[in-house]
């Protein structure tokens, strides 16, 4: 008997499609081979980017866009009248936000004006007064001193007069006594000398009374001084009013709410009909043409952030757009110690936490509108300590 086992002709048709199966299973092992090495060089590939853009950069998704955002408050208290913007709107220094009914700061300043004309008003009528009195006393002053000159000539004369007469009345007496002229004679010498001595007194009346009216005039003079020495009183008056307008005109500007820069209103607290209260803020404005990325580093990775490092960040609202910045600012303090209530851990179980410290990124490029308290990430090439600026 032959030891060769002969096959069955169902092990025969069977043979072909055994050898397709195996031939199908090293197929699909090579592939799944296959695919695990690219899965692996691809993992591989990315870890190694990782690591080179870790080593390259401190990112940080703990960062947002911040901008100035100024509260519009008011130094009075009042009724809103009017609100002539809106949520949303842009705005330019000094455009008004609201007003403020004013009839009352109004009236007070129209009683100020009206104090302030009628001080002026007596300034220049006692202005006036010591021109024309200067004038008429000028022209009295020398009247009175030239009739006084005349009265002490007229005095003058009349006592050469007086003298003239005496001496003519003694020498007809003396010519009298010895017989020589007549009674006659002797009369008409003595009426002369009477005439003489009353002309002397009436010229010496006029004299005394012309130095009178010359003292009148001078204390007329002295009036126009008077006069002058009060411009000073209603000139300090008038000072004193017209700061009271100006204040009161500051009072009156402050019920016109207007914007101090230009910018976006983001909020609007107050309604007409509203009251407003003084210090309590009306409005919420930013600058959109002046925001920034504030953004928090790990202490970890704050050895490797300075000052001038370039920076690329990507905003959540616009994930293809690229945004460039540099670091300008880093705070030496960190977030948790310039809190308002700092922990102490007074409890004393410690956890350990990492903590961060903030920094400022200036935005250099962007095309489109960044909104402030919208997030974005940041990542911070690293500046070794030979490069810092």
């Amino acid at each position: 008997m032959d030891g060769t086992i002969a096959s069955s002709p169902a092990q025969s048709e069977a043979g072909p499609a055994t050898r397709m199966r195996r031939v199908g299973g090293v197929l699909k092992r090579r592939a799944r081979l296959i695919g695990g090495l690219l899965i692996a060089l691809i993992a591989v590939f990315l870890i190694a980017r990782f690591l080179i853009h870790r080593a390259a950069y401190v990112s940080t998704a703990d960062a947002r866009i911040a901008s100035d955002m100024i509260a519009v408050s008011t130094d009075i208290s009042g009724r809103i009248t009017g609100v002539a913007v809106g949520e949303g709107e842009r705005v330019s220094a000094g455009d008004v936000l609201f007003t403020i009914d004013d009839r009352e700061a109004a009236y007070t300043l129209a009683e100020y004006e009206a104090d302030a004309e009628r001080l002026r008003a007596e300034i220049s009528r006692e202005e006036t007064r010591a021109s024309l009195a200067t004038s008429k006393a000028g022209s009295e002053v020398d009247a009175r001193t030239a009739g006084t000159q005349s009265a002490s000539a007229a005095v003058e004369a009349a006592r050469s007069d007086y003298a003239t007469a005496q001496r003519d009345y003694e020498r007809t007496r003396d010519l009298f006594d010895r017989g020589r002229v007549s009674q006659a004679a002797l009369d008409q010498a003595t009426n002369a000398l009477e005439t003489a001595e009353q002309q002397l007194r009436r010229a010496e009346a006029d004299r005394n009374r012309a130095v009178a009216e010359q003292r009148t005039a001078n204390i007329g003079g002295q009036e126009v001084e008077l006069i002058e020495l009060e411009l000073p009183v209603l000139r300090a008056a008038l000072k004193q009013v017209e700061a009271r307008v100006e204040a009161q005109q500051v009072v009156v500007d402050q019920h016109t709410i207007r914007s101090p820069i230009d910018g976006i209103v983001d909020e609007i607290f107050y309604d007409v009909g509203e009251h407003s209260l003084r210090g309590f803020r009306m409005a919420l404005l930013h600058d959109p043409e002046s925001v920034w990325v504030s953004a928090n580093i790990k202490e970890t990775n704050i050895r490797h952030v300075r000052p001038g490092a370039p920076v690329e960040i990507k905003a959540d609202a616009y994930p293809g757009e690229e945004i460039r910045g540099r670091v300008t600012k880093v705070h030496d303090a960190t977030i948790g110690e310039a809190a308002l209530m700092p922990n102490p851990n007074a409890n004393g179980v410690f956890t350990k936490i990492t903590q961060r410290i903030a920094i400022r990124i200036d935005i250099e490029e962007a095309d489109v509108p960044l909104r402030p308290g919208t997030m974005v990430r940041a990542q911070i090439r690293k500046q070794p300590p030979d490069e810092a600026g």
